[in-house]
């Protein structure tokens, strides 16, 4: 059965490696996740392989180890830049005491599928999934949880206006372009897609 939730702490190095796989040229550092837990931890959603086994509960960081950790990023005076852009805001090197270091070590971890993060009103910052776990659906599915929150009126996001594949993704979901961006990627415009309810009702 197909398991979205919120994300975890102990989710972070698997998110981590998609990220990387997903976005090699500027993937989001660890930091930035945390940040982003921290503003949406209810909209910052994960897929769970419901084939893998549940981690056990002995050993998970609680929520003041997490505290901890969120406290040291702002301390080194990171910023969450939700722009996907060429070059990316944050360096990969000399967060000193804000290392992250995997606390998921001897666990039976979950296997995650994907994830996906959006603001309360329905800007989609981020989504990927895992390269082994593409086209199964998980990509629709994470979306769909999006578009099935009651109170938005509209959900959008940027695209590259080169990344055909995703505009091809995000047509099939009912999602129109309703402007564009230049330069948002630094060197390349975004195209700004959107959806919202009445978009059906005036297919119907």
């Amino acid at each position: 059965m197909l398991r979205i939730r919120p994300f975890s702490l102990p989710d972070l190095d698997s998110i981590l490696q998609i990220e990387s796989q997903s976005f090699p040229k500027s993937p989001y550092h660890w930091t930035t996740f945390l940040n982003l837990h921290t503003l949406y931890p209810e909209t910052f959603l994960v897929y769970v392989n419901p084939s893998t086994p549940q981690p056990e509960d002995q050993g998970l960081p609680s929520t003041r180890d997490f505290g901890e950790l969120s406290r040291a990023a702002q301390a080194e005076g990171l910023r969450v830049d939700p722009e996907r852009r060429s070059s990316t805001s944050f360096s990969k090197a000399g967060f000193g005491a804000a290392e992250w270091v995997n606390t998921n070590r001897g666990q039976k971890e979950e296997e995650i599928g994907g994830y996906i993060i959006f603001t309360q009103d329905g800007h989609i910052i981020s989504i990927a999934i895992h390269p082994h776990h593409r086209r199964k659906g998980i990509g629709t599915q994470l979306l769909q949880r999006v578009m099935k929150t009651p109170h938005l009126k509209k959900v959008w996001a940027e695209v590259r206006r080169s990344n055909e594949g995703a505009q091809a993704f995000y047509s099939k979901m009912g999602f129109q372009i309703t402007g564009w961006v230049p330069n948002y990627y630094g060197n390349e415009d975004a195209l700004v897609i959107q959806w919202s309810p009445a978009t059906i009702k005036q297919q119907d």
